[in-house]
């Protein structure tokens, strides 16, 4: 026990060390004034704001890139690396639609083992792309919040799963950036977003109903479907029951929905324990129903944060089904530190900001010691 709190305060280190930089970052970015004149400059000025984000963030790159057996699935990664690197499309395509082990990986990842050189190359470049991914989702909040405490989030919530869920984790925050289109009723662009994660894992296709929580034009109808959403939250361990079975009976979704695929939930049939993922997080943010009232965006994120809920009952009937309640989670990361930051009296935000980060350390803590297993303590690298 002693040498996972260890391993838990090495984590902490590091992650303290990556928000150190992205805070220094966001600060020096946040004064350089360009006027975008054509597309190519401001292209050019993404690929910079990459660049340097990447720079900041290369400790926690560096995590991923250098590990060694750390993840319950890094050994099975690399055994679906060394299979896909050398079969052809063809061949993984007759495989994949049989639904065979090894081959059941999405198309866009297939696309990943198969053009990188070696698998350390892949965890190296899947490190990369995670955090290109995020600094794309907070680019355009770099006025408006706290870059490291957005961080903070990420790392807290996702950072340990990432090392095991590799393929969700990718398809997780691709999705991010689709709530994000969805918060300026960006329809169009919400419901292609969402299907590019669909290349990385087929289960996020689940989440294009989530277009109802747009802001609508007219107030009255939102009220409509708050009061809908409010329902079909209550109601949902019935309603789950019957959806889970239709989805079941599709192929397409066979892996994902099979509860005899993977094992039974511990609190199958029952247990709460699965609010204390929510109610930590979710209550505070009363305190500020004028900061996210006043604000469209907050509104939509909000909504989905909520969806978190029922998300975490599906839990209650296969423990694989508690990733899916990530797809709300994940706007945690531009939710909390975009209220906190708008929240004009300076003693209530300092006091949020504080029990956040004492939330967000235990979950972190206790998510690596007890949910994960220890199956990524201590960190073991390629140096070790």
């Amino acid at each position: 026990m002693i040498v996972m709190l260890i391993g838990v305060v090495e984590y902490l280190i590091i992650f303290a060390l990556g928000i150190a930089l992205i805070y220094a970052f966001q600060s020096c970015y946040s004064h350089i004034q360009i006027s975008y004149e054509s597309f190519n400059s401001k292209y050019i000025d993404g690929v910079i704001y990459c660049f340097f984000g990447c720079l900041a963030l290369f400790p926690l790159i560096a995590m991923y890139g250098l590990r060694y057996g750390i993840g319950t699935d890094y050994f099975s990664y690399e055994e679906v690396f060394n299979i896909l690197h050398r079969t052809s499309y063809a061949d993984y395509l007759i495989h994949h639609n049989n639904n065979e082990n090894y081959y059941y990986v999405e198309i866009a990842y297939y696309y990943l083992n198969r053009l990188l050189p070696s698998y350390r190359l892949l965890l190296w470049f899947i490190g990369f792309g995670l955090f290109v991914l995020f600094l794309i989702a907070i680019r355009d909040y770099i006025y408006r919040m706290s870059f490291a405490f957005s961080l903070l989030v990420f790392l807290s919530t996702q950072f340990i799963y990432s090392l095991n869920g590799v393929r969700f984790t990718i398809a997780l925050l691709i999705f991010l950036n689709a709530c994000i289109a969805l918060s300026q009723n960006k329809i169009i662009k919400y419901i292609l977003i969402v299907l590019v994660s669909s290349l990385f894992h087929k289960s996020l296709l689940l989440c294009l109903p989530l277009v109802l929580l747009m802001q609508f034009k007219y107030e009255r109808i939102n009220k409509i479907r708050d009061r809908m959403l409010g329902v079909v939250i209550v109601s949902f361990p019935v309603i789950s029951v019957v959806a889970l079975k239709i989805l079941s009976r599709f192929s397409f979704f066979e892996r994902y929905f099979s509860t005899e695929l993977y094992s039974s939930s511990e609190t199958m049939g029952g247990g709460f324990a699965w609010i204390l993922h929510v109610v930590p997080v979710v209550i505070p943010l009363l305190l500020c129903r004028q900061s996210i009232s006043e604000s469209n965006e907050s509104k939509v994120f909000m909504r989905i944060c909520i969806m978190e809920i029922p998300f975490r009952m599906l839990g209650l009937f296969n423990s694989v089904y508690t990733r899916y309640a990530r797809c709300s989670q994940i706007v945690q990361l531009i939710l909390i530190p975009l209220v906190l930051y708008s929240i004009p009296n300076k003693r209530n935000r300092a006091l949020l900001y504080c029990y956040y980060i004492i939330w967000y350390v235990f979950y972190f803590a206790y998510y690596a010691l007890v949910n994960d297993g220890g199956d990524s303590l201590p960190y073991v690298g390629v140096f070790s």
